[in-house]
């Protein structure tokens, strides 16, 4: 394949970021009214409410892995694995819905808590609700990795802790704490970035100043007060802050994450039979199942129940707008994705450049740490000189999820574009093997599944996203989780519901048909 593509893709990832923050720090100006007081008090916040998040979430997904490893063989099991991986998938906004309808103050506990006369508070709008919801999406897939990296462990290492009889203590200490502390680093580092830069969540469940992130804050700044120059200032700041948390995990922990399922060695585990491990496990799979499988519950029977206002046709138009942009968007970060990786072999492999192979692949990776709202705003300055931007708000939203959602496709396609390479490469040559033809017959068959779920990937995060839509919109481009985040914030749950239940089912079908036609494994990254 040429490597005109790539070209062109890397062209057009460092020109409209660059267009962006070209058109916020035009529009801002110097920025000498700064309140660098407040600046970085939103970083404090930052940082407590990510590290809490993702230290809380690491444990939990832990301590979740390891009792599924010891426990291979209970009843619901896959059934309870199946749960977890669907919370992997959930839109932001969903999560939020699920902890209010369950936690909030006309939630499930708490109509219990008044029924017998106790008093119960909205804590759920504050760093409580913002630290349960993180969790909710992250300890499950925290778990996903932990599970497959202990899962990897040879048979040959299970019969030699069994021959020498090790106690549970010592099978922690020499064989699960070296693959969880390996898998840790690098899952840790993004759960933390996702955080760091949490949007949806933070604004509905943040309670105001106290719990905000510059996310937030950015969005704040253009969206209600048209200050360009904090917005700039702010969205230099995230940059910063991410840069310095995302590059050394690139460096130092950059492969990729377990994805394989468990090697089915769990049985030969020496310390299955003790009864102190197993009433641990047991609680702890209790205490998750409840953490994460009854706030799911709240979405499915919530949903059910007010599906007569699916009927209302503001509902089919969000629908339909939702899909007008996700999947083009999904399309477009695939297409990317493709470009780029294919750059990034031909500099590896047939030109001999190293350097430059990984500095196309983070190009593609660093796009995590560029605000979409603060990118968002500054192709709006932009492009208002020659038109109105509320005017081409969905190309404009595709464009910018297609890009935030390229780290995630990039690293689906690059790998198996460069194994087939390193195992036919030399063979396609031979054959005299170019274009389509290459394409079909040397690329496709190793290419074909993980193009699929990295388009799954990426139409699923464009699907749940809140940020943009609602930056462009305007209150006139409406997707589900606009509509989703307008009813909750009207009191509206009962139709909130509804439409929580209808983003879910779609993002879920999405990974469904194409775990189906790929017959892969399936894993989100957040």
């Amino acid at each position: 394949m040429s490597r005109l593509p790539g070209c062109l893709a890397l062209a057009l990832l460092i020109g409209v970021v660059a267009l962006g923050f070209i058109g916020l720090l035009s529009a801002g100006g110097s920025g000498a009214a700064i309140d660098w007081g407040y600046v970085w008090s939103l970083v404090r916040i930052s940082l407590i409410q990510a590290g809490l998040s993702t230290a809380v979430s690491l444990v939990l997904g832990a301590a979740l892995a390891l009792a599924l490893a010891r426990r291979s063989r209970f009843r619901g099991r896959m059934l309870l694995i199946a749960g977890f991986n669907a919370a992997t998938v959930l839109p932001a906004i969903v999560t939020v819905f699920a902890i209010v309808a369950l936690f909030g103050r006309s939630g499930w506990i708490g109509e219990a808590a008044r029924a017998v006369g106790l008093d119960y508070g909205s804590w759920v709008y504050g760093l409580d609700g913002v630290l349960l919801a993180h969790i909710l999406l992250n300890a499950p897939l925290a778990a996903r990795v932990f599970l497959a990296g202990l899962g990897a462990v040879s048979a040959e290492e299970w019969r030699l802790a069994a021959q020498l009889g090790m106690p549970p203590g010592s099978v922690f200490r020499f064989i699960d704490w070296p693959v969880l502390r390996r898998e840790a680093a690098g899952v840790a580092a993004l759960m933390f970035l996702a955080c760091f830069s949490s949007f949806a969540i933070v604004l509905a469940l943040g309670g105001g100043p106290r719990v905000s992130t510059l996310e937030v804050a950015i969005y704040e700044a253009v969206r209600f007060e048209a200050d360009f120059s904090r917005a700039a200032v702010l969205a230099l700041v995230q940059v910063g802050a991410c840069a310095a948390i995302l590059l050394p995990a690139l460096i130092l922990f950059g492969r990729r994450m377990s994805e394989a399922p468990p090697g089915g060695v769990a049985a030969m585990r020496p310390d299955i039979g003790s009864q102190r491990l197993r009433l641990l496990d047991g609680a702890i799979l209790v205490l998750m199942g409840f953490l994460v499988l009854v706030p799911m519950a709240t979405i499915a029977v919530g949903g059910v129940a007010s599906l007569a206002s699916l009927a209302d046709g503001a509902v089919l138009v969000a629908m339909l707008t939702s899909l007008a942009i996700g999947v083009p968007a999904g399309a477009l970060s695939v297409a990317l994705a493709l470009g780029l990786a294919t750059l990034a072999r031909d500099l590896r492999l047939r030109l001999l450049r190293p350097g430059l192979a990984d500095l196309t692949g983070a190009a593609a990776t660093l796009i995590l740490v560029v605000s979409p709202i603060a990118l968002s705003a500054g192709l709006f300055v932009m492009i208002r000189q020659w038109v109105n931007p509320f005017a081409v708000g969905i190309p404009l939203v595709i464009l910018v999820n297609g890009l935030m959602a390229l780290p995630f496709t990039y690293r689906q396609v690059e790998p198996p574009l460069l194994l087939a390479a390193e195992r036919f490469g030399r063979l396609g040559d031979s054959l005299g093997l170019r274009g389509f033809g290459r394409l079909r017959l040397v690329e496709w068959p190793l290419l074909r599944a993980p193009l699929l779920v990295a388009l799954a990937m990426a139409t699923a995060l464009s699907l749940g996203d809140l940020g943009v839509a609602s930056f462009f919109g305007r209150g006139e481009l409406v997707t589900l989780p606009v509509l989703l985040h307008e009813r909750l914030g009207s009191y509206r749950v009962a139709e909130a519901g509804s439409v929580a239940l209808l983003l879910t089912l779609l993002v879920a079908g999405l990974f469904l048909l194409a775990q189906r036609v790929s017959g892969g494994s399936i894993a989100r990254p957040r």
